[in-house]
């Protein structure tokens, strides 16, 4: 999982006042300082909004001590408003706890709702000041750090899916999976989520490395059947099937797969693995063998090939080992009949030792072959060869 990607910056809102504020001293002072630094673009106008978001912090302080303004639901929401503003603007985490101080004052004192989307836009300008602390943790590699600065935006909006994914990143990054698969779960009903794709891709493998296999299989069939065309996301659903054990329920799959990819070595090469767990030997054989026609460099296919061919044999030779009724002159034709089936092998075996010379694996079944039909000679000279191999 590529996961040190560009986190996007988000900067503060300009927020319109929508309460109407009452117009007398200090709380006066700090909402006309605060509209000015809002009509002048806020952050974005440099040093001089900077200037009158400062002046106002003096009279906000004071209205919040005052008795006729203390318990002002307004008084508190001006206040979060110029704290958060302050805290973006200067990187300021200081200045962030007192915001939030404020928000829970304005919360409990506005019991008619009237400051309601102030206390909103407060919210947000914290939000994305702890996007911004959690990007600079992100830049210098303290992930924890970062996870936990998204968190304290996320506890001010909730369900914001931009910081529940880079969350979700910073814990896959400290290997935290339980806490990065929550994340992704809550993201999987945003279809219009910018990485949804990487989001389904990513969550079986997330369970896997928790041992989860159950819903490994789970989402990573969800996936494939989210997006059918995505060819890493099917091969992933079909490679987790194979190794959990569930090779018949995949097969299927493949063999649909395979109609929209024809010249899929790799597919084929599955299904082959699928059909060869299930003991269908026939079909196993038939699969390899069209994934060596479509590249006879594939190292794997010429080794499962040869395997499956030399298996076949060899249940050949158990079933008519097992047959006390056949006379000595048919067995003995039968078992150079099963000597010749188990040459077959042998071209699938040598051309993986083209590939790689030093296969312990083609080595030692070739030695097993040439022990079976009785050639010292070369059952020796393959022993030399396996033996400086290893």
């Amino acid at each position: 999982m590529n996961t040190k990607k560009c986190l996007f910056i988000t900067g503060a809102l300009a927020i319109s006042m929508s309460t109407a504020f009452a117009q007398s001293g200090n709380l006066k002072k700090a909402k006309s300082a605060y509209t000015k630094y809002e009509e002048m673009g806020g952050p974005e106008a440099g040093e001089i909004s900077a200037k009158l978001l400062k002046d106002a912090v003096e009279p906000i302080e004071e209205a919040t001590q005052h008795e006729k303004t203390k318990d002002n639901p307004e008084t508190w929401t001006v206040y979060s408003l110029i704290y958060s503003n302050l805290a973006f603007a200067e990187k300021n985490g200081e200045y962030a706890e007192k915001a939030i101080a404020g928000l829970g004052k304005a919360t409990e004192l506005d019991a008619d709702k009237k400051n309601e989307s102030n206390i909103s836009a407060a919210k947000v300008t914290l939000r994305n000041f702890y996007q911004t602390t959690g990007y600079e943790e992100w830049k210098n590699e303290n992930f924890k750090g970062a996870g936990e600065e998204f968190e304290k935006g996320l506890a001010l909006v909730p369900g914001d899916t931009t910081l529940t994914y880079f969350g979700a990143l910073a814990a896959i990054q400290t290997q935290d999976y339980p806490t990065a698969i929550k994340k992704y779960e809550e993201l999987l009903p945003h279809e219009d989520h910018s990485e949804y794709r990487m989001i389904n891709a990513d969550l079986p493998k997330l369970y896997l490395s928790t041992g989860d296999t159950t819903n490994a299989l789970k989402y990573a069939a969800s996936a494939a059947e989210k997006f059918p065309e995505d060819n890493d996301i099917v091969l992933q659903n079909i490679e987790l099937n194979l190794i959990t054990g569930h090779e018949q329920e995949i097969i299927q799959q493949i063999e649909a797969q395979l109609q929209r990819e024809t010249d899929n070595k790799t597919l084929y090469y599955y299904l082959g693995t699928a059909y060869g767990s299930s003991e269908n030997d026939e079909k196993a054989l038939q699969a390899y063998k069209k994934a060596i026609e479509i590249d006879p460099d594939y190292l794997e296919a010429n080794l499962n090939t040869a395997a499956v061919i030399m298996n076949m044999a060899n249940k050949a030779l158990m079933d008519l080992n097992g047959d006390k009724s056949v006379s000595d002159a048919d067995y003995n034709t039968r078992v150079e009949k099963i000597k010749a089936d188990m040459g077959e092998a042998v071209p699938y075996l040598e051309k993986a030792l083209s590939i790689d010379p030093k296969n312990t694996n083609a080595l030692s079944n070739l030695k097993s072959y040439y022990n079976f039909i009785q050639d010292e000679e070369k059952a020796n000279e393959v022993q030399g060869r396996l033996e400086a191999a290893r």
